[in-house]
């Protein structure tokens, strides 16, 4: 089987956090001053599944996120990739703009979250 992701793996929660997310205007390269709540449904160091009440624009939306996974507070700028529509809202795939040190940040906190569990 053929897969497309490249990184070693995804961390799922039982319990999503909630976190919010701010649209960027592409043009500006600003981040808008209006926040949507989410919950965080998983995580890896390429990209998040989310879910939303809002319904957002395929490919037109660019956004912010920020987010505590352990302890460390991270804002990854991301592209909507995929969207699905549920009863209650939307399910989106967010890839993340390709940045070496967030991904090396997002890994070691999926880790420590990972080893948390185990104990």
């Amino acid at each position: 089987m053929f897969y497309r992701r490249s990184e070693s793996f995804r961390y799922t929660f039982g319990t999503p956090p909630e976190i919010f997310l701010q649209l960027r205007d592409p043009l500006k390269d600003q981040v808008l001053p209006v926040k949507i709540y989410c919950l965080l449904l998983d995580i890896s160091p390429k990209g998040a599944k989310l879910f939303s009440e809002r319904e957002l624009k395929l490919g037109e939306e660019s956004v912010s996120l920020e987010f505590v996974l352990n302890h460390e507070r991270i804002t990854a700028n991301a592209e909507i990739a995929w969207m699905h529509q549920y009863e209650e809202g939307w399910m989106y795939g967010a890839d993340f703009e390709h940045n070496s040190i967030k991904e090396m940040l997002i890994l070691n906190e999926i880790r420590e979250l990972k080893e948390i569990e185990m104990n």
